[in-house]
């Protein structure tokens, strides 16, 4: 039978049913390490964003939804770009890749867009191949890794949370979003340090810092069920000096860390250690459910994978970004 791709909004309340088990199938075999996405882990990723226009693509055997993406456009940053993934059940890969690809490009075009990108695990081997074909080419990769937190050394994370001679001096704030309003222009003006992660040939720009596009963002994510936890480093006179932040999930096992941003006039300080130390402590006290985290860094960024490493996480997965030309 021949696919069709059907376009569902994210808004509609069926669309979680339909891309639930295709996320669940693809994350077993493409990430196998991750846990099994829940259905509150699911509703936070294709919850509607109010910063970004956001819409599934389906493709349909039938009536047997056999693989998705959501594809993603940012109202603010990289207007060029379509940014989606690709979730396809492993038997139906051969079949469905072309046609969602063909889905994508086509929306883009719509929308005015010179580029699709997305990303694939180096345990999705069947897709490479297809992507080459297609004429798509590797411009970024990623790192994904996690920490289990049943096995980490409480005293030595104990040992890092706490004042050293180099970071003695910052004020440690922890909050759960919304964001207070006299620490939210200090909070994006820290995030504005971003600008400089590496991101290899994607040409990715971070978004504007604007506190009412942070305000938004926070507010999307208590909406699609996240609780986002911030711990920042402020100086004396209230500027935040390094900034971490993480994500729980209703009920699933496996939080996810946002961004950590230290600006470059306070590095070397151990801020990204500390905040990241007491971002964990935090967790294990407040959300005893979480049992793992995870984390994505770019393969370039070489000072944030030191630090990681050090705290225990473990690499799970290479992620390659491909970009798509329109």
């Amino acid at each position: 039978m021949t696919l069709s791709i059907r376009e569902l909004s994210v808004e509609h309340p069926d669309t979680l049913s339909v891309v639930l088990p295709l996320f669940q199938a693809g994350n077993a075999a493409d990430a196998p390490l991750h846990p099994t996405p829940t259905e509150d882990f699911t509703r936070w990723v294709v919850t509607p964003r109010s910063v970004r226009h956001r819409v599934c693509a389906v493709a349909y055997d039938g009536e047997r939804a056999v693989g998705y993406g959501l594809m993603q456009h940012d109202n603010d940053s990289n207007r060029d770009m379509i940014h989606t993934d690709i979730w396809i059940r492993p038997e139906d890969r051969a079949r469905a890749t072309v046609p969602l690809l063909d889905a994508y490009r086509e929306h883009g075009r719509q929308r005015g867009c010179s580029r699709v990108v997305l990303a694939i695990s180096e345990h999705a081997e069947d897709y490479a191949a297809i992507f080459a074909a297609e004429g798509g080419r590797p411009v970024s990769a990623d790192f994904r890794s996690q920490l289990d937190l049943k096995a980490i050394d409480h005293e030595q994370y104990a040992a890092w949370a706490a004042p050293s001679e180099k970071n003695a001096h910052y004020r440690i704030e922890l909050w759960q979003t919304p964001t207070p309003e006299e620490l939210l222009v200090p909070l994006v003006t820290a995030l504005d340090a971003m600008r400089d992660a590496p991101t290899g040939d994607l040409g990715f720009q971070p978004p504007p810092p604007r506190p009412e596009r942070r305000r938004a963002s926070e507010a999307d994510n208590l909406r699609g069920g996240a609780r986002t936890y911030v711990a920042a480093a402020l100086t004396a006179d209230g500027e935040i000096a390094g900034m971490h932040e993480t994500l729980v999930f209703g009920d699933f096992p496996m939080a996810d860390v946002g961004h950590t941003a230290v600006p470059a006039r306070f590095r070397g300080h151990g801020l990204g250690l500390r905040l990241k130390a007491v971002m964990t402590q935090t967790l294990l006290t407040r959300e005893p459910r979480v049992e793992v985290v995870s984390t994505w860094n770019d393969s370039d960024n070489t000072p944030m994978l030191r630090v990681n490493q050090a705290l225990g996480y473990a690499r799970t997965e290479a992620w390659s970004n491909w970009q798509f030309d329109l």
